[in-house]
């Protein structure tokens, strides 16, 4: 059997040498790839801090646009929210294209005038929004004496008159004439329905006032504690003639109202036409015939002196 003969390297310097390179060519790649890997973490926890400051700075952007928005919408209620509106109606607005004509009516000097002051009583009901829209088609303001009506309805009516530019007038609460017999009852009264308004308006309505069936009706003691309040206070000349429970037919109403205005220079018309449907169905030719004569409607005013049925 022959003997294997073993391996034996010829060149120790030369095995040596070469295990050196390669292994300073491994620890060479190691490193490289560590120092890589470094960049890479490197880099991406630079871009993500770099994304998170622009989060935070869009965030706070936000949060001051939001503030901002916050800050306006506040400023526009608190602009927008006000206290209690007085409505002086004794106060001509600016470039008040009957400034003339109310001076006139002031001052007493009415000869020639042709006015008209159209006024509704013991509304508001739920053919007020008729009678408002019949007025807004001739581009007319009138005078509604309410009296304490309850309802979300009746709100409503209460605060389209005033949106509408017409006067809301006062004609007691409780329309009783009982309470003539005692002035503080019935000044009671009259405060009750001014409260109301002003509560469901969010107004001070000028104060000019109807006696429930007129002044005739009531006394000096009663007449002189609405003059002392400060009210003026208007009894009319001119009848629709629907105060009954029998009404004309509108024709007839009509006519009434016409003949009525010919024999005055300043009328004061008293109908019901939220009330009876004749008399709103009579409104729209009365109206247009007046206006076709050269007539000019107006809402009450204070300080203007109306027909009065009782002096004090």
């Amino acid at each position: 059997m022959k003997k294997r003969k073993k391996l034996r390297i010829k060149s120790w310097k030369r095995f040596v040498s070469y295990s050196l390179a390669c292994l300073i060519l491994i620890s060479a790649s190691i490193i490289g790839c560590g120092f890589a890997i470094a960049h890479i973490v490197t880099a991406t926890e630079s871009q993500a801090a770099t994304s998170s400051d622009e989060t935070q700075t869009a965030l706070a952007e936000n949060n001051t646009s939001s503030s901002e928005t916050q800050s306006n919408a506040l400023q526009s209620i608190a602009q927008n929210t006000s206290p209690t509106v007085t409505l002086d109606a004794s106060e001509p607005a600016q470039d008040d294209p009957y400034a003339d004509i109310k001076e006139r009516l002031r001052n007493n000097d009415t000869e020639g005038l042709k006015v008209v002051f159209l006024t509704f009583d013991d509304g508001p009901t739920p053919y007020t929004p008729e009678v408002l829209d019949m007025l807004a088609s001739f581009d007319l303001k009138a005078t509604f004496f309410t009296n304490h009506h309850k309802g979300s309805d009746a709100a409503a009516n209460y605060c389209r008159i005033v949106s509408d530019g017409h006067v809301l007038a006062n004609h007691t609460s409780s329309h009783l004439y009982d309470f003539y017999s005692d002035p503080t009852l019935f000044m009671g009264d009259v405060q009750s329905l001014r409260d109301y308004q002003i509560q469901v308006t969010g107004v001070e309505p000028p104060k000019i006032f109807r006696f429930p069936g007129g002044s005739a009706n009531a006394n000096t003691a009663c007449v002189q504690a609405i003059l002392d309040a400060g009210y003026t206070y208007a009894d009319w000349n001119v009848i629709a003639g629907d105060g009954s429970s029998s009404v004309p037919e509108p024709s007839v109403i009509t006519q009434n109202i016409i003949d009525g205005c010919h024999e005055h220079d300043v009328s004061v018309v008293l109908c019901h036409a939220e009330l009876k449907e004749n008399t709103r169905a009579a409104l729209p030719a009365a109206i247009e015939t007046l206006l076709a004569e050269g007539y000019t409607f107006l809402p009450m005013e204070e300080g203007i002196p109306y027909p009065h049925q009782l002096e004090v």
